[in-house]
């Protein structure tokens, strides 16, 4: 846990969602609190849809530093803020929020480090760049939206987003120059360098590796050697997608490398220094 004493001058911060029950959020969180000696704890708080507001006054009445926001509300976060308090571009952008910051001054500000952890995740756990790449989004919704932005932001030359539904998709497209709907499949994945998912497609609630998790949000058949393939999802930590991937020999990055990322741009928002992703990875790993 935290390396100081809990007392009066401990600050707090927390995931909200619904689910929480799973989140890995405070274990690699309050490694990186302890590792950095400050008196922050970090807690899991079930929030139902319809609270959320009531959720981000709590941070003025409370004193609550933090929040990292997951499913279902990044969506409502990033509205609510908006309206009483500051958001950057990207949730402008994205309409999505992962980040909520109570500053010293008693304003709030939202931000979404989804996309960037995503960059940073490919960059970090493969050789392929960002820049100049041809890439395939896999889905449409607010992590999609985050990493497409984040995708254009680190100038990828042309992003291409796949999804059941085109409506969805042609909603992020229409923001930048340099994206579009994809629509034969087979011919974008053929032509791209990195392929993301950004869909729950393959999820195991338990990380257990069962059958059903070789689903593929795509055929696999399509990949190949000259790929670099990052799945969002975390359990397991090889998806079918990965696998089937690495076995094409393609480069894979797992969804664990895009949560740590994303979390210590997080604590770069809220403590003003980046945590350390590896140390985060390998405290989550032992819990796996």
């Amino acid at each position: 846990m935290n390396s100081k004493p809990i007392d009066a001058n401990t600050r707090l911060a927390a995931i909200i969602g619904n689910p929480v029950a799973q989140s890995l959020g405070p274990k690699i969180h309050n490694a990186v609190f302890k590792a950095f000696n400050v008196n922050w704890l970090y807690l899991a708080f079930l929030v139902e849809s319809g609270k959320v507001r009531d959720a981000i006054d709590a941070m003025s009445v409370l004193g609550i530093a933090g929040y990292s926001v997951t499913m279902p509300h990044k969506i409502d976060v990033a509205k609510i803020v908006s309206e009483i308090g500051e958001v950057d571009e990207i949730v402008k952008f994205t309409k999505s929020a992962n980040t909520v910051l109570l500053r010293p001054d008693g304003t709030i500000f939202a931000t979404n480090t989804d996309g960037q952890g995503a960059c940073n995740a490919i960059e970090f756990a493969s050789t392929q760049k960002i820049a100049k790449s041809r890439v395939v989004v896999i889905g449409a919704g607010g992590t999609a939206s985050a990493v497409v932005y984040s995708l254009i932001k680190n100038g990828a030359s042309e992003v291409v987003i796949i999804n059941r539904t085109t409506e969805r998709a042609e909603q992020i497209a229409k923001n930048y120059n340099n994206c579009r709907v994809g629509r034969e499949i087979s011919v974008e994945i053929n032509k791209a360098q990195i392929v993301i998912n950004t869909t729950p497609v393959g999820f195991s609630p338990t990380g257990s590796e069962m059958h059903d998790t070789d689903q593929s949000p795509i055929d696999v058949k399509l990949l190949n050697a000259s790929h670099t393939v990052l799945d969002a999802v975390y359990r397991p930590l090889e998806t079918g997608l990965l696998r089937a991937a690495k076995n094409a020999g393609a480069q894979t990055v797992d969804g664990l490398e895009m949560l740590v990322q994303q979390a210590a741009l997080q604590q770069e928002v809220w403590l003003g220094r980046r945590g350390d992703a590896n140390l985060m990875r390998s405290v989550a790993l032992e819990t796996q």
